[in-house]
């Protein structure tokens, strides 16, 4: 772990060769990246691997490979890069608010937009979609407990994390969830025990969306977003674009633990203020899940 006195020592450019040489598992191709020389690149994994007591990275055949180490201390990494990136206003998302809502919007490497807009939860009464209503009616009833009998016609569209320092681990991932729904059963069932940096969305797409979970998650409330993202669907790496409706719940596990819930729901009934409409008429429509339960 990462602790401050480690950070005082262990500069940015370490974490940042160590990340990226552990995606490219290629120095010549970090060193282009990072516009640094094989020398410096070695040098920062070397003081990082001092720093952190272990070895990171073996080579074998002239290939870079991430050791047992190495692979347990990633996510860290790239969970503090992620933190200086904010605090020292280089994040490539931009926030807004208005009236107390969030809106936020990012723009990817390949010009992709990103949208989200926060909705007052009083709209789920009005015109909710019906598996929101549900959910919303279960959770109250169980007094936010997971294993209430409550929540047994509704958790199998939920996806439940517990907080770790180095980010959200999947504890369930429901079977007719959202996630399992556009990412696919082998996902689905593989993710338990993962970190979400792990899953297949991506770090930038994670990030966009996860800003709110630490405040539902330590309050224990209900937040309801509208994203519109583009994803890679399925088992493929065809990316898509896909709008949905997005519940955070504030749960508590069996042993009195707290935990997030997470209702995404794929529909066209998305209102983004900054979406051009058009894109929804590329949501898969065998996809969508507006029907009741």
């Amino acid at each position: 772990m990462y602790h401050s006195k480690e950070l005082s020592i262990a500069s940015v450019p370490m974490l940042r060769a160590f990340v990226v040489l552990s995606k490219t598992l290629n120095l010549a191709r970090t060193c282009e990246e990072l516009n640094a020389t094989r020398q410096t690149v070695r040098r920062h994994i070397h003081e990082l691997e001092t720093i952190k007591g272990g070895s990171l990275f073996k080579v074998e055949s002239r290939q870079y490979q991430l050791t047992p180490f190495g692979r347990a201390s990633i996510a860290e990494a790239e969970f503090i890069l992620r933190q200086i990136e904010k605090w020292s206003c280089q994040s490539k998302m931009n926030k807004a608010s208005s009236e107390w809502l969030e809106s936020n919007r990012y723009v990817d490497q390949d010009g992709r937009e990103f949208l989200s807009q926060q909705h007052p939860v009083s709209k789920i009464a009005t015109n909710g979609l019906p598996i929101m209503k549900s959910v919303v009616a279960a959770w109250g009833a169980s007094q936010t407990q997971i294993e209430h009998e409550a929540m047994a016609k509704v958790r199998p569209y939920l996806v439940l994390f517990r907080k770790v320092p180095s980010g959200w681990v999947f504890a369930e991932v429901g079977e007719k969830s959202g996630y399992a729904r556009w990412f696919g059963w082998t996902w689905s069932k593989s993710a338990i025990g993962k970190l979400m940096q792990e899953d297949n969305a991506g770090d930038d797409f994670n990030e966009f969306i996860a800003g709110a979970y630490a405040r539902i998650y330590g309050e224990g409330g209900v937040r309801l977003d509208h994203i519109f993202a583009h994803l890679p669907k399925a088992e493929t790496d065809e990316v898509v674009p896909v709008s949905f409706q997005r519940l955070l719940l504030g749960c508590v596990f069996p042993d009195g633990t707290p935990g997030l819930g997470l209702l995404g729901l794929i529909t066209k009934q998305v209102e983004i203020d900054a979406l051009d409409d058009q894109f929804l008429s590329h949501v898969p429509e065998d996809l969508v899940m507006d029907f009741e339960i």
